[in-house]
């Protein structure tokens, strides 16, 4: 399998998990925020909760920053979003990105009347890892490209 069909497979079925959750009428509360290290975490509001996985990736190491909101969809979304990606996780209940992965390489969100969901890729510095795969990753139906400030 390609990684784009991966990344693309993932995509699916985080929004197939997140749209079966929505129609069950779940809620959430609470969230963790996450980010660090220096780093914008993703998803700003206090509804919002973060996972984070990690695996090595070209010469280097690529980061994925999932923000999810409402925070009861959390588990679902990363589950599915690992599910493709077969990442690390890392970071326990509020992420940290370690020191020198800097600013996002890309980013991507995917935003519903009831739902938010974020991606942010970071990675290890001085290796071009994160532009290489960021030039390959694409999530799938519904999430768009955010430019990636700096």
């Amino acid at each position: 399998m390609t990684r784009r069909a991966s990344s693309l497979g993932t995509v699916a079925a985080l929004a197939v998990c997140a749209a079966g959750l929505l129609v069950a009428g779940c809620g959430g509360g609470g969230g963790n925020g996450g980010g660090g290290g220096g780093t914008k975490p993703l998803g700003g509001s206090n509804n919002t909760s973060v996972c984070a996985y990690t695996k090595r990736y070209g010469r280097g190491r690529v980061y994925v920053e999932v923000a999810v909101s409402p925070v009861s969809l959390k588990p679902t979304a990363c589950r599915a979003f690992n599910a493709g990606f077969g990442g690390r996780s890392f970071g326990g209940r509020a992420p940290v990105l370690p020191r020198g992965t800097g600013r996002p390489h890309c980013d991507f969100n995917k935003i519903g009347s009831s739902y938010r969901i974020e991606l942010g890729v970071f990675a290890s510095p001085h290796t071009g890892t994160g532009r290489a795969f960021c030039r390959s990753f694409h999530p799938g139906h519904g999430f768009r490209r955010v430019p990636v400030r700096g």
